[in-house]
Order: C-alpha cells, then sequence, then structure tokens
C-alpha cells in the first residue's frame, strides 16, 4: 500500500493521532517521518534513514514547522478580524500544511526499498527518532507502536 493512503487510514485512528500529537508537540517529532518509519516497517522495505532523517529535518524547518505556527496562530479570536475570514484563511493554511505532509510522504516513500519481510514497528521507529539527531522517547514511540498494533 502507498504511504499517503496507509498513513490517512491508520492516522483516522483516536489512539495513533493522540500519540503522534504528543510525540510531535510533547518531544518536536515529525509526525509524516514516523509514520513513515511505521508505514516502511510493516512493509518491510529497506531505507537510508539518515537521508530520510536530515530531508525532514530541513522540511520541517523551513516548511512544516512555520505553517503549523501559522495555523495555529490565527486559530483563537483576533481583535478587528472577522471570525469567518480569519477562520477561512486558517482551513486554507491547514489544507497547505497537509499537502506538503502529503509532498514529505512521497518523497519518503521515494527512498524506500521494494518490500519484504515485516520490521519490528517499535524498532524502525526508534531507528527513526535516533537518525533524527533526537534522544528517543521510548515511552511516547511505544504508545505510537502500540496505537499502530
Amino acid at each position: 500500500m502507498r504511504l499517503w493512503q496507509w498513513a490517512l487510514e491508520v492516522y483516522a485512528r483516536p489512539s495513533v493521532a493522540q500519540a503522534c500529537l504528543s510525540l510531535q508537540d510533547g518531544h518536536g517529532q515529525n509526525v509524516p517521518y514516523l509514520l513513515w518509519a511505521a508505514w516502511r516497517a510493516s512493509e518491510g522495505r529497506a531505507a537510508d534513514v539518515l537521508e530520510a532523517a536530515r530531508l525532514v529535518k530541513r522540511w520541517d524547518a523551513e516548511v512544516g514547522s512555520p505553517l503549523r505556527a501559522i495555523r495555529r496562530t490565527v486559530k483563537p479570536a483576533w481583535p478587528g478580524i472577522e471570525d469567518g475570514a480569519r477562520e477561512d484563511f486558517r482551513n486554507a493554511v491547514k489544507g497547505v500544511e497537509l499537502h506538503g505532509e502529503k509532498v514529505l510522504m512521497e518523497s519518503l516513500e521515494a527512498l524506500s526499498g521494494e518490500p519484504g519481510a515485516k520490521l519490528d514497528v517499535f524498532d524502525a521507529l526508534l531507528e527513526a527518532a535516533r537518525a533524527s539527531g533526537d534522544p528517543p522517547r521510548e515511552t511516547a514511540l511505544r504508545a505510537l507502536s502500540d496505537a499502530l498494533s
């Protein structure tokens, strides 16, 4: 299964979304990257995780994080800005942010090899977290791994 479709399906599970947002907001992790790592494991795909981590760090710094910050900044009401117009703008930014995540995931999928024997999802998440240069958050990563099971 293609990464984007797989990610949409698993992210729709409440426990997966909650675990992903905890890793993003509480531990500075990139959700598309972690979902890629889990997908890669479930598909048994080889990949250069360090190359993927470099790609993600730059994308997140220059694209993902700024878009998320804008979306979150305009969420509450702003004096002098009409609520409907503000919410329309916020939704437009949210759409661009989601499209950016798709672009990133398609790029990560392109770095992945052919399907093979399944890998351990938790080990793949831990490898990805280490490759990104962030100390692994094993409890939070385990929560995501368990939610994906």
